[in-house]
């Protein structure tokens, strides 16, 4: 029997997060606050992000069944993150990438 993924709402994953890379880190708030022009989210950063890790144009974000999506103004895509576990990755495939953690406390 096939089984479909649910869309997670934005209120479940509303909340500080931690992005991860080579060592590096930084931490964002995805707010519940509708962004229309991006068709999703309000994104907040909480401490400087360097590019490495989150690309300047992400200003948003979006849920989808399989992960979260940061988005441009426009509502383009900036980064993917698949769900993995308790977790997010970018770059599943090679078993590399950014991490996406939810804060801790």
């Amino acid at each position: 029997m096939a089984s479909s993924l649910v869309l997670p709402s934005a209120g479940s994953l509303a909340g500080q997060w931690v992005i991860t890379d080579k060592g590096v880190s930084c931490r964002v708030r995805l707010e519940t606050q509708e962004m229309s022009s991006a068709n999703g989210y309000a994104l907040t950063l909480l401490t400087p992000c360097p590019e490495q890790l989150l690309p300047a144009s992400s200003v948003a974000w979006r849920p989808a069944p399989d992960g979260i999506e940061l988005l441009a103004h426009d509502g383009s895509s900036t980064v993917f993150f698949s769900r993995e576990g308790n977790h997010y990755r970018s770059d599943i495939w090679n078993d590399t990438g950014k991490i996406l953690k939810r804060k801790a406390g």
